[in-house]
């Protein structure tokens, strides 16, 4: 609703120089030991920077479509902020970044316009970014009944506010003029291929040929590496292009409103899951760049414990993930959904190709698993690992 999701992308950069054009996720460069939490120095802590005007330098990154070395200019910083967070009001947490926008405000509206068909307001006490609708990424916690009663809310009228609608209007402090900006403006029109394509380098983590339509596919196929280029500069990301597809990521750790790698139970078991599922089950060479591989269930059953037994009470895990690994399997398969590293398939799963970038180098014949959840009886045959998504 709204269009007022937050961007979303994947940390880490390949310390690795960009390997040749068409190397696959599943045997490229990775970034397993320089982003992995459980890597991390002892007092590592996450920043994020909550004030986009006063930001420093951008750190550089290795991908080849990076420009090492090079500050973020004020525009990106703008633009960064208005991807992360399109409603920014005078009253607001971000609301120092507000004058940054006004003072670029026509060159940050054509941009928007020309790269991804987004329309940028601005009124006395507000800036917002209109965006498209994005498949997947509705406001936090809103259901209908919460849509409707945000919309009253906006518009001045009564009613009961619940607790996810109040947190948006405390995050948003919408002056009255936002909320007339909000209720009455017009659709942005109909995007095509190019602009598809744009937008979801822009705001999601992946984005994987076999995911696009036939025009999308063709269109970025045959200019990944300019609309890559496009974005990466406008946005201050860095590119990786691969064989199944491309990415960009934010080393930064800023531009997302979800953090993988990142610190917490659920984000540090999310990546060892899916470090162990494509030890397991990573395509061969010759088998080419399939954009997935289907997950025997009992696999994911017993990577979960192996790290659990490994890491849950050295690492201080969440207790109650601890004591429930149901719920544990659901919230770490969910977070590797939302980042594009997993997907549903049925009452199955399948692991996609980007989440081999955050597992160690292909080995010759990766060792099977080991630990005591391990259940090698139900791990893949050589035939039931050629059980992949083809492109």
């Amino acid at each position: 609703m709204f269009g007022a999701y937050g961007a979303r992308h994947l940390g880490g950069a390949p310390r690795e120089a960009e390997p040749a054009p068409g190397t696959s996720w599943w045997h490229g460069p990775t970034v397993h030991h320089s982003t992995s939490p459980l890597f991390r120095p002892l007092g590592y802590r996450r920043i994020r920077r909550e004030a986009p005007a006063q930001a420093g330098a951008r750190p550089t990154g290795g991908g080849r479509h990076r420009k090492p070395g090079r500050p973020a200019t004020e525009p990106v910083t703008a633009a960064r902020l208005l991807m992360a967070h399109p409603l920014v009001t005078a009253d607001g947490p971000h609301a120092a970044g507000l004058p940054l926008v006004r003072r670029h405000a026509e060159a940050l509206a054509e941009r928007f316009q020309a790269l991804l068909g987004y329309r940028l307001t601005l009124g006395p006490d507000h800036a917002r970014l209109h965006k498209a609708p994005l498949p997947g990424r509705p406001l936090p916690g809103l259901d209908p009944a919460g849509c409707a009663a945000l919309v009253r809310a906006l518009a001045g009228r009564p009613g009961p506010v619940p607790a996810p609608v109040r947190a948006l209007l405390d995050d948003w402090r919408p002056p009255a003029a936002l909320a007339a900006d909000l209720l009455t403006a017009p659709p942005l029109p109909a995007a095509g291929p190019e602009v598809t394509v744009r937008r979801l380098l822009a705001e999601t983590p992946v984005v994987l040929h076999h995911d696009l339509a036939p025009a999308e596919r063709a269109h970025l196929l045959a200019a990944a590496p300019a609309e890559a280029e496009l974005i990466a500069d406008f946005l201050g990301l860095t590119a990786e292009l691969r064989a199944e597809g491309a990415a960009l990521l934010d080393p930064a750790d800023e531009l997302t409103d979800l953090a993988l790698p990142g610190t917490g139970t659920l984000a540090q078991a999310a990546l060892l899951l899916a470090e162990r599922l494509v030890e397991d089950l990573r395509p061969a060479a010759a088998d080419g760049a399939p954009p997935a591989v289907l997950v025997p269930d009992a696999l994911i059953d017993g990577a979960l414990g192996d790290i659990t037994d490994d890491h849950g009470m050295s690492a201080g895990w969440d207790a109650g993930y601890l004591a429930d690994l149901g719920a544990f399997r659901r919230d770490a398969l969910d977070l590797l959904h939302r980042m594009g590293l997993a997907a549903p398939a049925g009452r199955t799963w399948l692991l996609r190709a980007p989440a081999a970038r955050y597992a160690p180098r292909a080995d010759p014949e990766p060792p099977a698993g080991s630990g005591r959840h391990s259940r090698p009886a139900v791990v893949p045959t050589q035939g039931q690992q050629g059980r992949v998504l083809s492109r």
